[in-house]
C-alpha cells in the first residue's frame, strides 16, 4: 500500500471516528450515517485496480464537490443557511 493510500485510510478512520461519535451521541443521525458511507467510499477508491474505474470515481468524486459548492453558495446568497 502506497503513503497516498495510508494517508487516505488512515483520515478516513479519523472522520470516521467523529462521525460515529456523532451517531453515538444522537446528534445529526442522517449527516452521520452519510458521511461515514461517504469516507469510507473515498477511501477506498484507491485501493481498486482498474485504471479506469478508479479515474471514473474520481471524476463523479470531484464533481460532486463542485456541485455540492454551488449548491452551497446558492442557499447562502438566498440566505436559506
Amino acid at each position: 500500500m502506497s503513503r497516498i493510500s495510508m494517508a487516505l485510510v488512515g483520515g478516513a478512520l479519523v472522520y470516521a471516528l467523529l462521525f460515529g461519535i456523532e451517531l453515538f451521541r444522537g446528534h445529526l443521525l442522517w449527516q452521520a450515517i452519510i458521511g461515514i458511507v461517504a469516507v469510507v467510499i473515498l477511501a477506498l477508491l484507491p485501493c481498486t485496480k482498474n485504471e479506469h474505474q478508479l479515474h471514473s470515481g474520481e471524476m463523479v468524486a470531484v464533481w460532486i464537490c463542485i456541485l455540492l459548492f454551488g449548491l452551497y453558495a446558492i442557499l447562502k446568497s438566498g440566505g436559506l443557511i
